[in-house]
């Protein structure tokens, strides 16, 4: 049986939470349309309103990557803690 760092699986796992977090709230701040001020109203403007809509999914996508591998993570502790008698 593989041995398991529960302490440090968990602070792994809540330093993936953070990071989950992190990219939730920065989705919000995907404005690439935004940035391109010469561009505004132009047709490229158009095609960079798609290309924001796609960083801003990529990066919720990410997030949530995290967060089930937290999950994942915390699970891995709590059940070698069980198992081995260790909290």
């Amino acid at each position: 049986m593989p041995r398991i760092d529960i302490t440090a699986t968990r602070e792994a796992a809540r330093a993936l939470g953070v990071g989950g977090d992190a990219l939730d709230g920065a989705s919000d701040d995907v404005a690439v349309a935004g940035l391109a001020g010469p561009l505004a109203g132009s047709l490229t403007a158009a095609t960079l309103a798609d290309l924001q809509a796609v960083g801003r999914q990529r990066l919720v996508d990410a997030g949530r990557e995290l967060a089930t591998l937290e999950e994942g993570m915390v699970t891995l502790a709590d059940h070698t803690a069980e198992a081995t008698g260790e909290r």
